[in-house]
């Protein structure tokens, strides 16, 4: 309820609202002292029949009434006119701010607007200024409540509920049946209650739970109201409908729970069988479809353990598998080469070639060192890092050597595209911990990068 009474309230007031200021702030560009002289006098201008213009084709206004500063005024449509002072009317905003739309309260309409029998109106007005912040006149529009009555005249209320907008003062403004405007007046109980910006409570005198949400400028207030004889006839099958799901459930459960007690143990015990390769009779096919989703499942975790240890681009090996396999490797105290290869001006070929030719270009540098060598992974962007295990390390250099020339060499369909790489190689008897052993080799990629790039820094 909470839920439809903001939607309406949103529909009914907050919309049409920001429409009609949009409406007026567009006119204060055609509206100086000398183009509401031009209107109010019998010399036709352009404003003659713009303004007329805006009350036929919008459906929220009923007449219009533009002023001056020395009070002379003009109606339209001119027949609803009366005599009266602009100044002295309720909606004549004395202290309005340059820009600020007003909204008056219910009051006694001296124009004769057909559709109100009691002659009540609202209007909504704004001071009218000049560039010098000078005030020059006022536009007012006499809103049609039945027209804006019609926007939750069809709304699906839950609970027979019944949509209202009042002025502060109780009047009902807007309703679904028209021929209550005005007519009708809000308990000013409900008015007192509404408290906050939007809430709820109940009439207990009245035996109806109230939902409200609260406007300041218009001042009205959004009503949805339910009866309790409503409410409680929709809760009871409610609750009715609930209690049979949830007794159809619990026997539902019971009987699954004497199944499975009463079938545990041989399940269990087929389901075993059937995972050490033991042929089980014909009644046990349920368990071997079980036994084979086990299997399939076990392949998916195989698939995601891959997904999660191979970067999606390289195909390399990614920096989480490198953190473990380096530690496991330190620890393990067995003799390593490590290596850092960093791509020469990587920037510059995103940012000239662009990003998709800087992912052909770690692709193609990846793709070649793999030819070479095995234990390589992407570090993050363009570093690669290798770990060499055992063996010699001038094999290990040559091989490191030679994928460099390879993609020295290679030749690019961009143009002016020359890729390179520089290295920096250290071995795990030089450091304390990982970190020494990757800080040593990332010196020696910076001095490789500082004499020139394209090149290896290895152990002295």
């Amino acid at each position: 309820m909470s839920r439809f009474n903001e939607n309406s309230a949103r529909n009914a007031i907050e919309r049409p609202v920001q429409e009609m200021e949009l409406l007026l702030h567009s006119l204060l560009g055609q509206l100086t002292s000398k183009d509401i002289e031009g209107y109010i006098s019998p010399t036709h201008t352009e404003l003659n029949s713009i303004i007329p213009s805006i009350v036929n084709s919008t459906t929220f206004f009923e007449t219009v009434i533009l002023s001056d500063k020395e009070g002379n005024y003009k109606i339209y449509p001119e027949n609803l006119g009366a005599n009266f002072k602009v100044n002295e009317r309720p909606w004549y905003p004395f202290s309005a701010r340059k820009d600020e739309v007003r909204f008056s309260a219910p009051y006694k309409s001296v124009t004769k607007t057909p559709k109100y029998n009691n002659g009540m109106a609202v209007t909504t007005s704004m001071n009218i200024f000049n560039d010098h912040s000078e005030f020059v006149g006022n536009i007012a529009f006499d809103l049609d409540l039945h027209s804006l009555s019609e926007l939750i005249k069809y709304n699906q209320a839950p609970y027979n509920a019944r949509f209202k907008v009042v002025s502060y003062d109780g009047h009902l403004i807007m309703y679904s049946n028209t021929k209550e405007l005005f007519k009708r007046a809000i308990p000013q109980a409900w008015i007192d209650m509404a408290t906050e910006s939007e809430g709820y409570f109940f009439d207990e005198k009245r035996n109806k739970y109230v939902f409200y949400r609260v406007y300041d400028n218009p001042a009205w207030i959004a009503f949805s109201v339910v009866s309790e004889a409503d409410f409680e006839a929709h809760s009871n099958s409610e609750k009715n409908l609930f209690l049979l799901v949830s007794l159809a459930c619990l026997i539902s459960y019971l009987i699954v729970l004497f199944i499975i007690k009463l079938y545990f143990k041989q399940a269990i015990t087929a389901l075993y069988l059937n995972i050490n390769g033991i042929s089980i009779d014909n009644e046990g096919d349920s368990i071997k479809k079980v036994s084979e989703s086990l299997k399939d499942n076990s392949k998916k975790l195989e698939a995601a353990i891959h997904d999660a240890e191979t970067d999606g681009l390289t195909n390399l090996h990614t920096r989480k598998k490198f953190d473990c396999d380096f530690h496991h490797l330190f620890h393990s105290e067995r003799a390593f080469y490590f290596a850092i290869i960093d791509v020469d001006n990587f920037k510059k070929v995103n940012d000239t070639f662009g990003h998709h030719t800087g992912d052909v270009v770690l692709t193609y540098i990846s793709k070649a060192g793999s030819e070479f060598l095995t234990n390589i992974y992407r570090f993050g962007g363009e570093e690669l890092v290798v770990i060499y295990r055992g063996g010699n390390y001038d094999d290990f250099y040559t091989l490191l050597d030679l994928w460099r020339k390879r993609v020295e060499q290679k030749q690019w369909r961009e143009e002016g595209l020359n890729v390179t790489f520089s290295c920096g190689v250290s071995s795990s008897n030089e450091g304390s911990s990982p970190d020494e052993i990757l800080k040593k080799a990332d010196i020696r990629l910076y001095q490789a990068k500082s004499s020139g790039k394209n090149c290896i820094v290895g152990l002295e």
